[in-house]
């Protein structure tokens, strides 16, 4: 098992690292999220008089460029914490400030610069860290990874307890036992099943920090935190991870949103094999953003932009045309293996599969086995194990 100071090196290193679901889809044209920034503004936004413009003023100091306030009333800066990434180079934390009261939402991954970055935010926005409290969206390392930096112990830290429950069960061996006995039955070799299983366990948020004598608190949707004032409202988003949340504000409209709906990437969906149809749960998240009076989302990677309902409804659309091409692929090569089905569901890499890197490999299987779960469980498609415990699937008669 991979243990968690192995995973922070890869932080630490100059070496992009590769988070499930934190790359284009082929299908996926090139410039979709630049032209439905261009949209028109939502009218909800300018009848309540939020700005859309992302940086009202610069925090100045050692972080000029790196934190903004972006929302007044309530107050809320963006701090732009850094680590590498094919995809994306930093995660969005932001502070909710409301007289001697903060609300900071994720920490970012654990390196030394990201630590430096957000540990002068709190100076400069004048945050005493253990009077702060703490919200993290889902527990993947670039979000809870300065948990144990820079969160004082006696300081509420608010998860979601399903999130929190497989990162201590993902600790488990005979966790991933059952992880490579699917990978197996989807036609992957032993070797690489070892390999990319390896690799996996960052992305289940082992080991993002440490429990221990700390004020964990368990949220969900429908609970509420308090900052001064303010109220926010938690909010369900799973799909991501499968106890993914975020936070809204009703009054102004922000959403907290999270990795559940991004801008610069189609956010991967988390497979674990005891979590059944990871799509639906995801795509009835995003449909649920569609009623809700949303005026801005405050994404966890890339630049704030307009145009969320449009995004919402590409990514719908998006994960529908490549579960056709699903059953598209099958109903051309019946009894064809699950691992044979995800290889041609037309993923944006630069190379050809054999090219690509093993974590580039492990995020497509995760999400495409996903995929497959979804189209078994709606009847689609069919699946039986051969001589050799390997899955066989058909276009559903």
């Amino acid at each position: 098992m991979i243990g968690r100071a192995f995973l922070i090196s890869f932080f630490e290193s100059d070496v992009p690292l590769v988070f499930c679901g934190l790359f284009r889809s082929m299908d996926e044209e090139e410039g979709d999220e630049e032209k439905a920034s261009l949209r028109l503004r939502d009218s909800t936004a300018c009848e309540r008089g939020v700005s859309m413009g992302e940086n009202i003023e610069d925090c100045g100091g050692a972080l000029h460029g790196r934190c903004r306030l972006i929302n007044r009333n309530p107050d809320v800066y963006m701090v732009r914490v850094p680590f590498m990434n094919i995809s994306t180079s930093e995660t969005n934390v932001y502070i909710v400030k409301d007289g001697d009261e903060a609300l900071v939402v994720d920490t970012g991954a654990p390196t030394d610069k990201g630590a430096v970055v957000l540990s002068e935010a709190f100076e400069i926005l004048g945050i005493d860290p253990s009077k702060a409290s703490f919200f993290l969206t889902h527990l993947h390392m670039d979000h809870a990874g300065l948990v144990d930096r820079l969160v004082p112990c006696e300081a509420p830290l608010y998860v979601n307890k399903t999130d929190f429950d497989l990162m201590n069960a993902s600790k488990d061996p005979q966790f991933w036992k059952r992880m490579e006995l699917r990978m197996l039955e989807e036609g992957l070799g032993p070797e690489k099943t070892r390999l990319y299983c390896q690799i996996g366990h960052y992305g289940i948020g082992i080991d993002s920090f440490d429990a221990a004598g700390r004020d964990v608190r368990f949220v969900d949707e429908g609970d509420s935190l308090f900052v001064g004032r303010h109220e926010f409202k938690v909010v369900s988003t799973a799909g991501h991870t499968p106890g993914h949340q975020s936070l809204f504000h009703e009054p102004s409209g922000l959403f907290f949103v999270g990795d559940h709906v991004l801008f610069v990437i189609s956010p991967g969906l988390g497979f674990r094999p005891d979590r059944a149809d990871a799509m639906a749960v995801y795509l009835g998240n995003v449909e649920k953003m569609l009623g809700m009076d949303i005026s801005r989302l405050l994404v966890s990677h890339g630049e704030l932009k307009d145009g969320w309902r449009e995004r919402c409804e590409w990514l719908i659309a998006h994960h529908k045309k490549r579960m056709e091409r699903a059953v598209e692929v099958t109903r051309m090569n019946p009894g064809i293996s699950g691992v044979e089905i995800i290889r041609n569901l037309n993923w944006n890499v630069p190379k050809d599969w054999d090219a690509i890197s093993p974590a580039q490999k492990w995020c497509i299987l995760e999400s495409g086995i996903i995929i497959l779960e979804h189209q078994t469980h709606m009847g689609t498609i069919t699946r039986e194990k051969d001589d050799r415990g390997i899955y066989r699937y058909h276009v559903a008669k």
